[in-house]
C-alpha cells in the first residue's frame, strides 16, 4: 500500500512540474502582450468616482463599476480581483493603484520611484517575489503562508 502512494505522490508531482501552469506566468504574458488593456483599466477608475474610499482602504469587488468589472475580464485577471486600494503615486498628484487577486499584488504607479522594478526584472527576496512589467506596472507576490 506504501509503495503505491509513493508512486502515486511521484506522478503527481511530475504532472505538476509538466502541466501545471503559474497563475503569475499567465498574468505577466497577458500584460507583456496586452498592456493596452491594463492600460484602459486605469482610465476607467480614474474616470469613476471613488471618493468615499480613503487612500489605502481595500475596496471589494462589490463596490467596482461594472465597466471595471468588465474590462478585468478581458484579462488573465478575468473574476480574480479580490480587492482594488488606491494611494497616492510616487512623487506626483496622480493615484498609484494595485489590484489584489490572491496573494498576487498587480500594481500601477504613474510615477515609479528608484526603488521600483525594472520592466522585465525578477527578484525573490525573502518570502516576497517582484515582477517587473513595463515602466508604470508591476507584480509582486506574497509567499507567507499565513
Amino acid at each position: 500500500m506504501t509503495k503505491t502512494i509513493k508512486i502515486l505522490s511521484g506522478f503527481f508531482i511530475i504532472i505538476c512540474m509538466f502541466g501545471c501552469s503559474n497563475y503569475e506566468d499567465k498574468i505577466i504574458d497577458d500584460m507583456n502582450s496586452n498592456i493596452e488593456n491594463y492600460d484602459s483599466i486605469i482610465n476607467i477608475i480614474n474616470n469613476n468616482d471613488f471618493k468615499r474610499f480613503k487612500y489605502g482602504q481595500y475596496i471589494s469587488r462589490e463596490y467596482f463599476p461594472k465597466s471595471l468589472i468588465q474590462a478585468l475580464n478581458k484579462t488573465a485577471l478575468k473574476g480574480r480581483v479580490q480587492y482594488l486600494i488606491l494611494n497616492k503615486g510616487f512623487n506626483c498628484n496622480s493615484k498609484a493603484i494595485e489590484f489584489i487577486s490572491s496573494k498576487f499584488h498587480i500594481r500601477y504607479t504613474p510615477c515609479p520611484g528608484p526603488d521600483f522594478p525594472k520592466p522585465g526584472s525578477y527578484e525573490e527576496v525573502g518570502l516576497i517575489e517582484t515582477w517587473g512589467i513595463d515602466e508604470n506596472w508591476m507584480i509582486w507576490k506574497d509567499n507567507d503562508y499565513i
